[in-house]
Order: C-alpha cells, then sequence, then structure tokens
C-alpha cells in the first residue's frame, strides 16, 4: 500500500467513510409505502424496517474497541462497508418478505456500528489539534447530515418514481466508497508497541461521565424530533411539508455548525460541551414557546447548531482523554450511548407525561429544555471544578 498519499485527497476519503454513517434512516422517508404494502403486519412491526439498525449497531459499537485492536483499520473497514451494502440493499429483493428485510436491516445496522466509531479513529491516527477537531466536526455533523438528506432524498424519489422497494437501491452508492477508501486510504501506523498493548490501562472515568452525558443527551433530543410536526400540525401553523421542513431546518443547523467546531472548540477550549448542550436546550425553548412558523425554524436551526457542536465535542473528549500509551479505543462507546439514548428516549418521555397526566407535543419540548438546561448545568460545574489533589480520581470532562 503506498503510504505517501496528497493530504488533501485523504481528508476526502475520511470524511467519505462518515458519509453513510446516518443513512440507515432512509427507510423514514418510504416508511407510509412499506406499512401500506404490508397490511398484514400491525404498523408497529413494520417500523422495525426503520429502527432495527439503531438497536443492532449499539452491538459491534459495544466491542469496537477490542475489534479495533484485533484487526487493522483497513480490514474493519472492507467489513463494516460491506455489510451495509448487502443488508441495505437486499430488501429491494425481499420486497414481499418483511421478516427477511427487518433481518438485512439489521445487518445495515451492524455496518454502521462498526464505521461510525472507525471514522473518528482514523481521524485520531492521521491527524492532531486544530486540524483533528475540524475533520471530526465537519465528518460527524457535516457530512453525515449530507449523507442523511441524500439518502433521505433519492430513496423517496427512487420510490416514488418506480415503488418502494426501489428506494434501498440507494445503498449502492456505498460500493463506490467501499473502492476507494479500500484502494487509496492507507493503513494508520500502531501508536503503541506490542509490549505496551500488554499494560492494561485504566479507563479515564471521564470517558464514563461524558458518554453518560451523550445517552441523555440523545434521548433528550428525542423530545423535539418526535413532537414538533405534532405542535405544527395541531397548532395549525402548518401542514406535514412545514413539519418536515422544521426537521430539516435542525439538520440544516447541524449541517452548518459542523464547519466551525474546530473554531469553537479553539475558543472556547474548557466549556464548549455545555455551551453545546444549552444552545440545543434555547432552541426547545424557542419552539416550545412559539407560536409562529418562523420562530420554530429559529428554535430548530439553533438547537440543530447545538447538536452539530455537541456531537463531535463528545467524540473529540473521549479521544482526548484516552491514555496515549492505551491500545483501546473508546470512541464506540460514544456510538452505543447515542444509540441507547434514542432506544430509552421514548420510554422515559411515555413515563414523565404519565406522571404529569400530559399528552404529545408541547409538553415533550419542555421537558427537553428542562433536561437540557439541566445537563448544561451539570457539565459546565463539572468543566470548572478545580483539580482534585493528588491521587484524587479526576472526574471532570474539562
Amino acid at each position: 500500500m503506498k503510504r505517501n498519499i496528497n493530504r488533501n485527497f485523504l481528508k476526502f476519503l475520511i470524511v467519505l467513510i462518515a458519509f453513510q454513517d446516518v443513512a440507515a434512516g432512509v427507510a423514514g422517508s418510504i416508511m407510509a409505502d412499506i406499512i401500506a404494502a404490508f397490511p398484514d403486519y400491525n404498523p408497529t412491526i413494520v417500523m422495525m424496517v426503520a429502527t432495527f439498525p439503531g438497536l443492532l449497531q449499539i452491538l459491534p459499537a459495544l466491542f469496537y474497541g477490542k475489534l479495533s485492536a484485533r484487526f487493522n483499520k483497513r480490514h474493519l473497514l472492507f467489513t463494516g462497508l460491506t455489510l451495509f451494502v448487502i443488508g441495505g440493499t437486499m430488501p429491494f429483493f425481499l420486497a414481499d418478505n418483511l421478516p427477511l428485510i427487518i433481518a438485512f436491516r439489521g445487518m445495515l445496522g451492524l455496518g454502521v456500528g462498526i464505521t461510525m466509531p472507525l471514522s473518528i479513529d482514523i481521524i485520531t491516527d492521521f491527524f492532531e489539534g486544530r486540524e483533528k477537531d475540524f475533520m471530526i466536526g465537519f465528518g460527524t455533523s457535516t457530512v453525515a447530515c449530507i449523507g442523511a438528506i441524500f439518502y433521505q432524498l433519492a430513496g423517496g424519489m427512487l420510490a416514488d418514481a418506480f415503488g418502494w422497494q426501489y428506494g434501498f437501491l440507494t445503498y449502492l452508492l456505498p460500493i463506490f466508497i467501499l473502492a476507494l477508501t479500500f484502494l487509496y486510504l492507507p493503513e494508520p501506523e500502531k501508536k503503541i508497541g506490542q509490549e505496551a498493548r500488554k499494560i492494561k490501562i485504566k479507563t479515564p472515568k471521564v470517558i464514563y461521565s461524558v458518554t453518560l452525558g451523550q445517552m441523555v443527551y440523545s434521548a433528550l433530543i428525542f423530545g423535539y424530533v418526535t413532537n414538533i410536526s405534532v405542535v405544527i400540525q395541531n397548532d395549525q401553523l402548518g401542514t406535514a411539508t412545514e413539519a418536515g421542513a422544521a426537521i430539516s431546518v435542525f439538520t440544516f443547523g447541524t449541517l452548518l455548525a459542523g464547519f466551525v467546531f474546530g473554531k469553537v472548540k479553539h475558543l472556547l477550549p474548557v466549556s464548549y460541551l455545555p455551551v453545546a448542550v444549552l444552545m440545543t436546550g434555547v432552541g426547545m425553548m424557542i419552539c416550545y414557546f412559539s407560536h409562529s412558523l418562523t420562530m420554530i425554524f429559529v428554535g430548530s436551526i439553533i438547537g440543530g447548531a447545538g447538536m452539530g457542536i455537541g456531537l463531535p465535542g463528545v467524540f473529540a473528549r473521549v479521544t482526548e482523554a484516552t491514555p496515549p500509551n492505551s491500545g483501546t479505543s473508546y470512541v464506540g462507546l460514544v456510538v452505543v450511548a447515542q444509540g441507547l439514548g434514542g432506544i430509552l428516549g421514548p420510554f422515559a418521555f411515555g413515563a414523565i407525561l404519565q406522571l404529569f397526566n400530559q399528552d404529545i407535543g408541547r409538553f415533550p419540548l419542555l421537558i427537553s429544555t428542562v433536561g437540557l438546561f439541566a445537563l448544561a448545568l451539570v457539565w459546565y460545574v463539572a468543566v470548572k471544578m478545580p483539580r482534585a489533589k493528588t491521587g484524587a480520581p479526576q472526574v471532570s470532562v474539562e
């Protein structure tokens, strides 16, 4: 493998990996058609076509640290993208078999569970400092959002033109990504020797605290994603089209923030995470109090921008907290936390709504607002706490 590679081309190859990190959601744009195609199944079961990948991606992400220590990055990349392509496209050939469609969607999720932490891991292998921060923000926020928008739009257009099963053909695109990256992306050099790898390094507590915060963060964002359309339509602020536009504006805010994550982190080297969570909370608060579509769009773009800084911020903080002589990567734990937050969010919101005898719509936005403000405060206090004396555990997320 030729190791002398143009640096800009190297950046292009690495961000290509992030292009399909959130593409498992493509089924959402054609879900109504899929439900109509399987009238004998409960709609909740049919919706597993969209939700099952997110559940399965947790499994390889949970063990990503061990996988990355045992196998080289190029083999993991080949495995992840292959699972993604096969699991993504096979439903096209199985249009009359829902159980198999769900099974192959799970295979797609396994692929995402490998490529998502891998894309961050490779960035930390090749880049340092502000260049690394820019690549993490650009990859996890900007490129991932562009990928999500592409897959959803392309899938919807193919489904409208030829039939819902044709939407799954959009998953053929990663064949191009697989070919380019496998041919030209060099294998990163091992940063530690074989003897050093045998030394057992204790996982810093900050990694667990940050990933736990990420799980709470992901769960709280659920309140916006599933309720903003209800608010818009129930209050007669717009139609389903405008409701979809609000989520698109949120995604656009995330996309834009990815460009400036490196600069934000440089300006706020200690408090960029609590500031990101606070921004998301402010966005939720504006949406909660808004009684016009314009202000909901304003709240959506602010909330999305906060997420565009928060998600790469968690990845960056975990990579920085990883001991330099450790042979283990912990970025997979962030993916696990993100997935668990998405799974547990509906149950948490359901329990709170029942406790306060409230319905869906605006009240979940209030829950998200209060929760995000509380999380921002906890993280801010943590990063501002004076360092513990020698010998005491360090528990901040500074």
